[in-house]
């Protein structure tokens, strides 16, 4: 009894150690940036083998070069290590270091404070989607762009080549060929995508589809403490008072905070924008007189433009407006050749910021986030994270980030 209620006693220890630093780690998330990410965008196009062609740009901005010195690399995640042919595109990137599930991108030169260095690359990258995922017969891909632990994201976009897609989420509005996923994120938050497929659009594998299982090796249990499964009982009361006593103060205490310096409100606060386009067709082709094929906006014989009017109308200008609040093209009125084209997009709703972002006594290096914990990439979601390690002087100096990290990873030339 007495080796039990020790073991019960260093799992009591071990919980709140855990918990201790979880707490620590989401007040250093609180603390003033020392960048910030203008706009991250990334631009999809599927393969005929299912791969993904995958264009990242980003634009980011040295708020701080003072306390951990100016920004000369930085540390990307992508999906996973299922990735080739790494192309840097823009004349910031001297060379990328490829390390898995993480990209360490060397810029050409130091960037100081209130300088952007604009990184583009581009590579194909592998085992992004499950057939069956959902429904039997579709495929689906999953996407979690990379976060940041301390850097708020001005803009997110993902472009997503809509050719053979049957379904996604979550709302998006449509460019050209492109499905068009635009929000904001504040530091730590994450935005996920899905586009789902037939599973004869492309050439899908199971051999080569994403692993969701875990990935760490057989579980096998806890062992080396004398516990056993009479002893249950114990833990989830261990658990359970551990839980009521230490994790409701520090939710309260991270939710408090992250309301105060957010303004109001908790997250990303966001508003639904509905645009709708009145769109009157020709009966017949004005070039050679073909009867309009339903679905075509051109003649399929000559490609003469079938719409004879296009105008994007208020919510008072149409009849039961409420009908048309989803993405999509509906018939309007009795008219067999008149429609209302729906646009819905969730608009990120901005919030003033604290001065104290761009100065002031509080300093924080992105470095020290919680990137083993919160990088785990092991789910269905084909996670890119990317903790905020920003390559600066000072992580190295203070041990967070060393340049033997980078040793040793396969190295992709500049584009110059």
């Amino acid at each position: 009894m007495e080796m039990k209620i020790k073991a019960a006693f260093r799992a009591l220890l071990l919980i709140t150690a855990l918990t201790t630093a979880i707490l620590l780690s989401s007040f250093a998330a609180f603390a003033a940036a020392t960048d910030e990410i203008l706009n991250f965008t990334v631009t999809v196009d599927v393969n005929a083998d299912a791969s993904l062609e995958m264009l990242y740009h980003i634009e980011w901005k040295v708020l701080d070069d003072e306390e951990y010195g100016p920004l000369e690399w930085i540390d990307l995640g992508v999906p996973n290590s299922s990735h080739e042919n790494i192309r840097p595109m823009s004349d910031a990137i001297d060379r990328i270091e490829d390390n898995g599930s993480k990209l360490a991108i060397w810029l050409d030169r130091p960037y100081m404070e209130n300088e952007i260095a604009v990184v583009d690359f581009a590579m194909t990258q592998d085992r992004m989607y499950q057939i069956d995922k959902w429904v039997e017969g579709e495929t689906a891909y999953t996407f979690t762009p990379a976060w940041f632990d301390g850097i708020d994201i001005d803009h997110l976009e993902i472009r997503w080549n809509a050719a053979n897609a049957g379904a996604w989420q979550p709302d998006c509005s449509m460019e050209g060929d492109y499905l068009v996923f635009a929000t904001g994120l504040s530091a730590g938050d994450r935005y996920t995508v899905s586009v789902v497929y037939p599973n004869d659009a492309f050439g899908f594998s199971t051999e080569r589809q994403e692993d969701g299982g875990y990935q760490g090796g057989e579980y096998s249990g806890y062992s080396g403490t004398g516990l056993g499964l009479g002893d249950i009982p114990i833990i989830l009361f261990i658990l359970a008072c551990t839980g009521i006593t230490i994790g409701a103060p520090i939710l309260f205490i991270v939710l408090l905070v992250k309301w105060i310096l957010n303004g109001t409100g908790f997250g990303q606060a966001t508003e639904k924008k509905i645009t709708r386009t009145k769109i009157e067709y020709y009966d017949n082709c004005p070039g050679c007189g073909a009867a309009r094929v339903e679905g075509k906006d051109s003649c399929p014989y000559c490609g003469r433009s079938m719409i004879k009017n296009k105008e994007v109308v208020q919510e008072s200008q149409i009849e039961k407006p409420e009908r048309y609040t989803k993405n999509g093209t509906y018939r309007y009125g009795d008219s067999p050749n008149t429609y209302i084209h729906v646009n819905v997009i969730n608009v990120p709703v901005s919030r003033p910021r604290s001065s104290s972002r761009s100065g002031g006594s509080r300093r924080h290096s992105s470095c020290a986030s919680s990137c083993a914990s919160s990088c785990a990439c092991a789910s269905s979601c084909a996670c890119a994270c990317a903790c905020a390690s920003s390559g600066r002087a000072g992580c190295s100096v203070k041990d967070f980030f060393r340049e033997s990290i980078h040793k040793g990873r396969i190295k992709v030339d500049s584009k110059r």
